[in-house]
């Protein structure tokens, strides 16, 4: 067995090519229900992303090169000459590192609540240097994160939703371990801003953003400010929090222009 597999699954039998991303704590199943409307117009491939499902790799950073060779290979072997390419949440760290990786076969980029633009406060407490280790220490001593989440909402540093949120992500012992893998070993896929809008100002692949106005861990008010800098966006808020975001009724947006 390969120490190194990164898994995927294909839905839908439309002649458009759709590599989709899911989220953190997700697995490629998290698209089963888009198939119905976009199964017509997409072949969707659907991937685990590493330390997900059933895609494995050491624990350790998770370089561009690395990405791209992952990549270049399901190109090659599925005969791949153009896709558009869909990332949720973590998801969109990988869709927008395909996309500069592969800019020349890249139709478009749909980023839905996505990270890699606008930096989340998970990414933030995992690879901030001087908080790391602390963040290290509450991921293995569950008691204490809780007593840091009341503590922050108490002083409304944070709020119940992102409070709620924090407590169903990090649940259990394994995902406690994933986000703080996930965060510390993807942290070189992304691109610093600067270069992040200056590579997408370079390429013309078509571009759209769908965001939630409830959306409390990507917040619209953040992130359009990059977007409006990085080209010009197709650009829908929907009236939804974080985890909605992946209903079945967001695919509309996504048929409706065909």
């Amino acid at each position: 067995m390969s120490a190194e597999r990164l898994s995927y699954k294909k839905i839908g039998g439309g002649n458009k090519i759709l590599f989709a991303f899911h989220g953190f704590g997700q697995d490629k199943n998290f698209f089963d229900s888009w198939e119905e409307k976009l199964g017509q117009i997409y072949t969707i491939y659907s991937f685990d992303l590493f330390y997900h499902g059933e895609s494995v790799r050491p624990n350790k950073k998770l370089t561009k090169r690395e990405w791209m060779e992952h990549v270049e290979k399901i190109i090659q072997q599925e005969h791949i000459r153009e896709f558009t390419l869909l990332g949720y949440s973590l998801g969109g760290r990988f869709a927008v590192a395909t996309a500069l990786s592969f800019p020349t076969i890249t139709e478009e980029v749909i980023l839905i609540a996505p990270d890699g633009v606008y930096l989340t406060i998970w990414f933030k407490l995992a690879t901030t240097p001087i908080i790391r280790q602390a963040f290290k220490y509450m991921m293995l001593n569950p008691d204490k994160l809780e007593k840091w989440i009341r503590f922050n909402e108490r002083t409304r540093i944070v709020n119940k939703y992102i409070g709620d949120f924090i407590r169903k992500e990090l649940g259990t012992p394994e995902n406690r371990k994933r986000v703080y893998i996930s965060w510390n070993y993807f942290e070189t896929l992304g691109y610093k801003r600067g270069r992040l809008i200056a590579e997408f100002q370079r390429h013309d692949f078509k571009r759209r953003i769908i965001l939630g106005s409830k959306d409390y861990v990507i917040k619209p008010e953040h992130i359009l400010p990059i977007i409006e800098k990085m080209g010009k966006f197709e650009v829908n808020v929907l009236e939804k929090k974080h985890h909605q975001l992946l209903d079945a009724e967001v695919s509309d947006l996504l048929v409706g222009k065909y």
